[in-house]
């Protein structure tokens, strides 16, 4: 499994329990979610060990910028070019 997909999944893991501990000074939360919170943890974990060895490596980080990161258009057209530039305005000739 790829480090980075490993750490995303820890992060995951403490913020779901730091989340249901703040609601928990709110709200009653049952304990039965928090049991629900590692078995989908763990079963993420799982689903991950698999996906890397079907997959090329670093898929969890590969497909989170795919659906977030990426831009969905390509942007065709010709390229900005610079209005002035410093180097030929402090350059008189």
């Amino acid at each position: 499994m790829n480090i980075q997909d490993l750490g995303i999944m820890v992060g995951l893991f403490i913020g779901s329990v730091l989340l249901l501990g703040f609601l928990g000074m709110a709200v009653k939360i049952p304990r039965i979610i928090y049991l629900l919170v590692i078995v989908a943890e763990l079963g993420l974990i799982m689903g991950l060990r698999y996906l890397s060895r079907k997959q090329a490596p670093g898929f969890l980080m590969g497909w989170l910028s795919f659906t977030f990161i990426q831009p969905r258009r390509l942007a065709v057209g010709p390229l900005p070019t610079p209005a002035h530039d410093k180097k030929a305005k402090n350059h008189r000739v």
